[in-house]
C-alpha cells in the first residue's frame, strides 16, 4: 500500500452528478466587475433516460433563432434558452449530434480589452449562417468600463471568425463565409434519410418507425381532449366562444371547445369534429339519457341577450347564460359560451407539452409544441425541441459540476493549484467547480480514477512524470499500468528544484559558484554529499543528471520524505549539499545558512528570490541541458471526452494567460504550463529521456534516518509535520 501513496501526490478533477448552479448574471451596470460576473451554464443536448416521461420542461426549453421554414435546408439549429437564463445560447449541429458554444480563449477579444460576460443570442441569417450575440464589457484606458452588445461568428471550434469588437472599438460586419458549413453537402444529405415518418391523429403530430410504433406522445383517444389540444397549436382570443353540449340540468356533457356543434342525433349520439385541417378528422360520440327536457324551450333574455331555458309554466329552468341555444333533443342540447380557457382535460399537467409539428434537421428532428410552464411564466408559448431518429428526446444538460478532488490532505501544493483553478475555471467553463480533499484512497480508488468518468470528464494533475514510473526504481503495481490508459489534457505548472550548499561549508571550502562546486568535486572525489529525497522523486532525477553530465564524484545523501529537511543539513551536517524546492530552502537561505549556487529550471525559466537572479545549473558548459522539475499535470480517464479535454485544456491556458495568475506563479518561482495534450506526450517522452540518463551511471547513497519532511501518510501512521520553520510567505505550501 505503501507505493500508493507515492501516487497519491495527485490532483483529480472530475464531475459530480448535481448540475451547476449559475446566479443570473447583471449586465446593466457600466462598473459592473466582469471577473466577477459569473458565465450561463453550458450545456449539451443528452438524450433522456425515460422516453415516457421526460422532463418536458426541459426538453421543449428553446425559443428559435431562425425561420422554422429555413430547418430543412441547415445543418446548424440557432438554439436560445428564452427566459432560462441559467442556460447558454448555442448552435446544434444536426448532422454531428453536438451543441456549439463560444470556446473559453474566445472570451476576451483585441488582448483583453473586450470581455464577454454574457452570450446573449444565437442566430442563422438568410444564407443560414451562424452568428452570436454577446454582451461584453470594455475596460478602457482610464480605468472606467461599459457595457455593450454585439455579434460575430465562430468557427468550429467556437473560436471567432468573426469577433463582435475590432481593436478599433467599431462593430464587426457580419459579413464574409463562415469557417463551418452552413448547409449539408449532397453526401450528407444521402446520409440523413429518416428511420421515422411524421404521422397526425386527432390533429396531433407524432413520430412512428416502420412498424407502427408511436416513438413520441400517442395521440389521445378523447375527442374532446383531441380538440382542445389542437386549439392549444394557436392563440386562443380572450373573447372567443364555442360550442358544447348540456344536459337537462344545466350540467356540461361535453366542454365548450367546439367550432361548430351537431345535435344530438338518434340514437343518442352527436357528431365531433376536430379541427386538423381537410378533411376534417370526425367521430361520433354515444350519449347515456332520456327525454326528460323534452318540455324545455331555449329562449333569450331580453336585458342580458343571454339564451337559457325556460319549462312549460315559462319560468327559467336553466338561466340565462349561453351565447346561443337549440332545442333539446334525446336530453342534450348543443349551446355555445365563452371558451373556457382554464378548462382542462381530466388527468392534464400543464408541464405536458402540445406538439404542433416535426421538421427534419439532419440526423435529428426538431418539435414544435406550445408549452405551459413555470419557465414561461404560466403562459401558453411556442418552444422547440429536438430528438433523434431512435425517438429519443434531447434534454439541454448543464455541464456537470467540476470536481477537484485530492488525493492529499488539504494545505499542500496539490491543494493550492487546485483551489487557483477552482478559482478562475467556473468563469472560463461556464461550470461550478468544487475541492474535494480524499487523503485515504485505495487502489480500488484509482483503478475507478483512471479508468472510468465517461462524462464526468474526471481528470488527474500528476505530480511526476512519466507516468507509471521508471523500471528499477519505481515499484511497479497493476495501478501503475493502469496510469497509461490516462489521457493527456496539459501541462499545469513546473516547479524547478534548487541546489543550494551549507554556507558554513561553502566559506570553508571556498565554493562560490557551480565552476567551484565542480571544480572542488573534480579536485576531492567522493568527499562531497548532496541530500535528496527518496527513490523517485525529482531530487532523485536531479542528482542523477548532476552526476552524468558533469562526470564529478559526488556521494548522494537520502532522506526519507520527498525532499530533505534543511535543517537536519545546516544544524547536523549530515550533507554540504541538497536538491529541493524554493520553499524547501526559502527560509534557510532567508537566515543565511544555505546559498543557492543555481537553479534545476532551463536557461529561459531564470529564478529571483528577494531581488537576487540566481543562474541556472544549465548555463554551466559541464551540465548544459540540465533540467529538474516537479511537474503538475492534467489527465483525463480512459473513457473520456476528447471534446471535453480540448475544452478543458483551452480554459487552463486561458487562465494561465491572466497577469493575475502570471503574476502569483512567478511569486513562488513556479512556470506556468501551456501547449495541447500532444505537447504533453512530448514533454512526458523527455522526462522519460532524463530518467535514462540519470540512472546510466551507479549511483552510491547513503540513507539518513531523519523525521521525513512533507511525506505522504502511510495506512499506519498519520503524516509528520515539518522540522523546519515556516515557508517565506510568498511560497506555495509543500504537497
Amino acid at each position: 500500500m505503501k507505493r500508493l501513496f507515492l501516487l497519491g501526490i495527485a490532483l483529480w478533477l472530475g464531475a459530480a452528478l448535481h448540475p451547476a448552479r449559475a446566479a443570473t448574471p447583471d449586465g446593466t451596470n457600466p462598473r459592473i466587475d466582469s471577473d466577477a460576473l459569473p458565465m450561463q451554464s453550458e450545456w449539451q443536448l443528452r438524450s433522456v433516460i425515460d422516453p415516457q416521461a421526460p422532463p418536458w420542461q426541459d426538453v421543449f426549453a428553446f425559443t428559435l433563432g431562425m425561420a422554422p421554414e429555413s430547418i430543412e435546408r441547415s445543418r446548424w439549429l440557432s438554439l436560445n434558452s428564452g427566459a432560462n437564463s441559467a442556460r447558454s445560447p448555442g448552435l446544434f449541429d444536426a448532422l454531428q449530434g453536438r451543441a456549439l458554444f463560444l470556446s473559453p480563449a474566445a472570451r476576451s477579444v483585441c488582448g483583453g480589452r473586450w470581455r464577454v460576460v454574457r452570450l446573449e443570442r444565437a442566430a442563422l441569417d438568410a444564407a443560414l449562417r451562424p452568428s452570436i450575440e454577446v454582451r461584453l464589457v470594455e475596460r478602457q484606458a482610464d480605468g472606467s468600463q461599459r457595457v455593450v452588445a454585439a455579434s460575430g461568428r465562430i468557427d468550429e471550434q467556437g473560436r471567432w471568425t468573426v469577433p463582435p469588437k475590432t481593436c478599433a472599438g467599431e462593430d464587426a460586419a457580419p459579413a464574409g463565409s463562415l469557417a463551418v458549413s452552413s448547409e449539408p453537402t449532397p453526401d450528407e444529405r444521402a446520409q440523413t434519410a429518416p428511420s421515422l415518418r411524421v404521422d397526425t391523429q386527432s390533429g396531433q403530430p407524432g413520430l412512428r418507425d416502420a412498424h407502427g410504433k408511436w416513438l413520441t406522445p400517442a395521440p389521445v383517444r378523447d375527442i374532446a381532449t383531441a380538440q382542445w389540444m389542437r386549439d392549444r397549436q394557436e392563440p386562443i382570443p380572450a373573447d372567443a366562444t364555442a360550442w358544447g353540449l348540456i344536459d337537462a340540468r344545466g350540467r356540461t356533457v361535453i366542454p365548450f371547445l367546439f367550432r361548430e356543434l351537431a345535435d344530438a342525433a338518434s340514437p343518442r349520439r352527436i357528431r365531433l369534429c376536430v379541427a386538423a385541417g381537410t378533411p376534417r378528422e370526425c367521430r361520433w360520440q354515444r350519449l347515456r339519457g332520456g327525454d326528460t327536457a323534452a318540455a324545455l324551450r331555449p329562449a333569450q333574455d331580453p336585458d342580458s341577450q343571454r339564451w337559457g331555458y325556460r319549462d312549460a309554466a315559462g319560468r327559467w329552468a336553466i338561466a340565462p347564460q349561453f351565447r346561443q341555444a337549440r332545442a333539446f333533443r334525446h336530453g342534450y342540447a348543443a349551446v355555445s359560451g365563452p371558451y373556457p380557457h382554464d378548462w382542462r382535460p381530466p388527468g392534464w399537467q400543464d408541464g405536458r407539452p402540445v406538439l404542433r409539428g416535426f421538421r427534419r434537421a439532419g440526423r435529428h428532428w426538431v418539435a414544435e409544441a406550445m408549452v405551459r410552464n413555470a419557465d414561461t411564466g404560466g403562459e401558453w408559448s411556442l418552444r422547440y425541441g429536438v430528438l433523434n431518429d431512435a425517438g429519443q428526446w434531447l434534454a439541454p444538460m448543464p455541464d456537470y459540476a467540476l470536481h477537484i478532488v485530492v488525493l492529499v490532505p488539504p494545505g499542500g501544493r496539490s491543494g493550492y493549484y487546485a483551489q487557483m483553478l477552482a478559482e478562475h475555471l467556473p468563469k472560463l467553463l461556464g461550470r461550478e467547480v468544487q475541492v474535494d480533499y480524499m487523503p485515504q484512497a485505495s487502489e480500488a480508488d484509482y483503478r475507478r480514477l483512471m479508468t472510468q468518468g465517461g462524462d464526468a470528464k474526471l481528470l488527474l494533475a500528476a505530480l511526476r512524470l512519466p507516468r507509471g514510473g521508471i523500471e528499477g526504481v519505481h515499484t511497479r503495481l497493476p495501478v501503475d499500468q493502469l496510469m497509461h490508459a490516462l489521457r493527456p489534457v496539459a501541462l499545469l505548472a513546473s516547479e524547478p528544484l534548487v541546489l543550494a550548499i551549507d554556507s558554513a561549508k561553502a566559506d570553508a571550502l571556498g565554493i562560490r559558484d557551480t565552476q567551484g562546486l565542480l571544480a572542488h568535486a573534480r579536485a576531492h572525489p567522493g568527499a562531497l554529499r548532496i541530500a535528496t529525497g527518496d527513490n523517485g522523486w525529482t531530487g532523485h532525477l536531479a542528482f542523477g543528471q548532476f552526476r552524468a553530465l558533469s562526470g564529478v564524484d559526488v556521494r548522494r545523501v537520502v532522506f526519507k520524505g520527498i525532499y530533505p529537511d534543511s535543517d537536519t543539513v545546516t544544524r547536523e551536517h549530515a550533507a554540504e549539499l541538497l536538491f529541493a524546492p524554493v520553499n524547501g530552502v526559502a527560509v534557510a537561505v532567508q537566515r543565511g545558512q544555505l546559498q543557492v549556487l543555481g537553479t534545476a529550471a532551463e536557461p529561459a525559466h531564470a529564478q529571483t528570490f528577494d531581488g537576487a537572479t540566481w543562474p541556472t545549473l544549465a548555463s554551466t558548459a559541464a551540465l548544459a541541458g540540465f533540467a529538474a522539475y516537479d511537474r503538475f499535470s492534467l489527465w483525463a480517464p480512459a473513457d473520456s471526452d476528447a471534446a471535453s479535454r480540448r475544452k478543458l485544456q483551452e480554459a487552463v491556458a486561458a487562465m494561465l494567460a491572466l497577469p493575475s495568475v502570471r503574476r502569483r506563479l512567478q511569486d513562488i518561482q513556479v512556470v506556468a504550463g501551456s501547449g495541447s495534450a500532444e505537447d504533453l506526450l512530448a514533454l512526458e517522452h523527455e522526462e522519460r529521456r532524463r530518467w535514462e540518463l540519470a540512472l546510466s551511471g551507479s549511483v552510491d547513497s547513503t540513507p539518513v534516518d531523519s523525521a521525513p519532511v512533507d511525506s505522504m501518510p502511510t495506512d499506519s501512521a498519520p503524516a509528520p509535520k515539518r522540522a523546519v520553520s515556516s515557508p517565506a510567505p510568498a511560497s506555495p505550501p509543500s504537497r
